[in-house]
């Protein structure tokens, strides 16, 4: 598969999982779609261009039902199979994320590595002492594993000596915006520039950004606060950073209270 035909294909995934929001679960079929699709298909194989054809008015056949379902289960198999770009042929662990579709925090980091003797479990998103802070952060919000989705923007578990490219971004953003429209959280929380950047799409440093909310708009076109701040990576590194972390972690805990009562 070429990028123009990934591409094809997961727009049309974000717009069947732009369908399930609005709560469409069926499709006409009549005679004029069949045949456009057919003669589509066959093009496309091809190569070719189709002539312009007379508006026919068929009569209508019945519906046939075919109920769409994305669910993150799914995604997890597709990301645990995915040979989109050529991260895949180092990847030591496919790192879906973990939690729950129920979940009231999605949180989005760059990307798990290793160093190249090391082994990778499973659950690992973040690293091994980062996810340790980072399970202590969301105690200290009240928050608990079932309200929070960790994940990271690229899908791959990757050894220290691969160094990923903005191509590579862009083809697991695709997985990741499939999986904020599934968990339709209250708020977005991303860790460092690099996840910050892929979603918001803005030139600003972390400690610009940082401090307070920003909209991000789901493939459904609603819109979800997000907050940056600082990976826990950096904060093993630049103890100083911990309070500046700790004041956005408390805008999030308000922010979540505040969906509560609404």
């Amino acid at each position: 598969m070429n990028l123009q035909q990934f591409e094809i294909l997961n727009d049309v995934r974000s717009l069947l999982a732009y369908h399930q929001a609005l709560r469409i679960e069926d499709y006409p079929r009549d005679a004029a779609i069949v045949h456009f699709l057919d003669r589509t298909a066959e093009a496309a194989v091809r190569g070719q261009t189709l002539p312009q054809q007379k508006k026919v008015t068929p009569a209508l056949t019945p519906v046939v039902a075919s109920v769409i379902t994305e669910t993150l289960q799914g995604i997890a198999v597709e990301i645990d199979g995915c040979c989109n770009c050529e991260l895949h042929a180092r990847r030591v662990v496919p790192v879906s994320g973990r939690g729950t579709a129920r979940a009231r925090l999605l949180i989005v980091g760059g990307w798990l590595t290793r160093a190249e003797q090391e082994k990778l479990p499973l659950e690992m998103i973040f690293g091994q002492e980062e996810d340790k802070m980072l399970a202590r952060m969301l105690t200290a919000i009240h928050l608990t594993p079932g309200d929070v989705f960790i994940t990271n923007i690229l899908k791959c578990g990757l050894p220290e000596s691969c160094q990923p490219v903005a191509a590579n971004i862009h083809c697991c953003l695709a997985y990741l915006k499939r999986q904020i429209a599934v968990i339709a959280p209250k708020a977005i929380c991303t860790m460092g520039i690099i996840a910050t950047r892929a979603l918001l799409n803005l030139p600003q440093s972390l400690s610009q950004l940082r401090g307070h909310f920003h909209l991000y708009t789901a493939i459904d076109g609603s819109q979800i606060p997000l907050m940056p701040t600082y990976h826990p990576s950096y904060l093993l590194q630049a103890e100083e950073m911990k309070l500046k972390t700790w004041e956005d972690l408390q805008l999030i805990e308000k922010k979540l209270a505040e969906h509560l009562l609404s």
